[in-house]
């Protein structure tokens, strides 16, 4: 399977302009105990302005923000500075946890200390993905994931996969090929995420393998295979297709743009990844992090606005209230179609990576 970081960073440089306004980023001085000091390393627009503007002048605390473009440069960050990190919030995916929490990088996250952790949405309250040996490490934040879009004036209504594959739509749709792979196989219901394929080559290749072959049998379907947002939206823009597999960013933009799209999760499920922060092992700052984190889930409204500027559904309740019917089309779902959300695992990558990278190539050559 593709690296989808880069899919998400994409998303997230499509959704700059006109989102609203931007963190500031600020430089992080060396780690010392500062107790009026938070220390946040986070991706470009997740933390609204006016909240941090908010927050510091109800508590006093100076919010210093470090942008982020990759996950791999945050983990190579932290791990540098080892015992004296000078960051005490970090934003991590769930595919990425456990390589942190090897690494002892990340401290257990204290939950008492978080009057408002009641205020998350039931689909992410204690999301397993989040927790590790019966600790929780992170705080949800927004997630993203792999969504059925479709034109709503071209096509019929559908809680299923199956329209894919619907001879109606003969050269009218569209997918990333290693993604849809993966939802292939579990429309198929097997594994698609190979969690379950730890020491069982054989059955993961023979799911893989029947997956593969059902999407070459399936080629006449597809206009073209495409790789960034940008493709798929040109193309429903365009009327080249009518149905596709893409990531929640690009369709949320689509709809708020006014085009004539609904994003869904069919009944069989999808993937999705779900962004968290975290509190670094040896915070200089951890009293100011724990404060900083409940203030930010106490209102559905920071929720909604982080929703806004990024793109990404919120994990906090209540956002649905908030946002206007625009918004609500392309930034929250039912929660039934929440419940379908299965999260990257980390467990098991490198076998998935193998199989689904050289299937997407014969998939592509069939």
């Amino acid at each position: 399977m593709r690296d989808f970081t880069q899919t998400r960073r994409s998303t997230l440089k499509m959704l700059a302009a006109g989102t609203g306004i931007l963190a500031a980023p600020s430089i992080i001085r060396p780690a010392m105990a500062q107790s009026k000091v938070v220390n946040i390393t986070t991706y470009d627009k997740f933390v609204p302005q006016s909240f941090i503007d908010q927050f510091q002048k109800d508590t006093g605390i100076e919010v210093r923000i470090r942008l982020t473009d990759d996950q791999g440069k945050q983990y190579n960050l932290l791990a540098a500075e080892g015992n004296a990190p000078s960051t005490d919030i970090v934003t991590v995916t769930g595919h990425r946890l456990s390589q942190f929490i090897t690494s002892n990088l990340l401290a257990p996250l204290d939950t008492g200390r978080i009057g408002n952790w009641n205020k998350l949405a039931p689909a992410y309250a204690g999301a397993p993905q989040l927790s590790i040996d019966g600790k929780t490490y992170g705080v949800p934040l927004l997630a993203g994931f792999e969504g059925l879009v479709r034109n709503t004036e071209y096509t019929k209504a559908s809680d299923s996969w199956d329209i894919m594959f619907d001879e109606q739509y003969k050269e009218l749709t569209s997918y990333i090929v290693s993604d849809f792979l993966s939802i292939t196989m579990k429309y198929q219901g097997t594994d698609g995420d190979y969690v379950t394929y730890e020491g069982k080559d054989a059955e993961a290749l023979a799911a893989t393998n029947k997956a593969r072959d059902y999407l070459i049998k399936n080629k006449p379907q597809v206009r073209k295979y495409y790789d960034a947002g940008s493709e798929v939206q040109q193309m429903f823009v365009n009327e080249d297709i009518y149905v596709a597999q893409a990531w929640s960013g690009p369709a949320a933009k689509l709809i708020m743009d006014g085009h004539p799209i609904e994003l869904s999760i069919p009944k069989e499920g999808t993937y999705g990844f779900l962004y968290s922060f975290n509190v670094v092992n040896n915070a200089p700052n951890a009293d100011a992090a724990y404060k900083f984190l409940d203030a930010m889930l106490s209102s559905p409204e920071i929720g909604a606005a982080m929703s806004r500027q990024s793109g990404f559904a919120s994990a906090f309740a209540g956002v649905d209230t908030v946002l206007n019917d625009k918004e609500r089309a392309a930034m929250t779902l039912p929660d039934e179609q929440l419940q379908r959300i299965q999260f990257f695992s980390s467990k098991n990558r490198k076998m998935k990576n193998d199989m689904i990278d050289k299937a997407s190539a014969e998939v592509k050559a069939g």
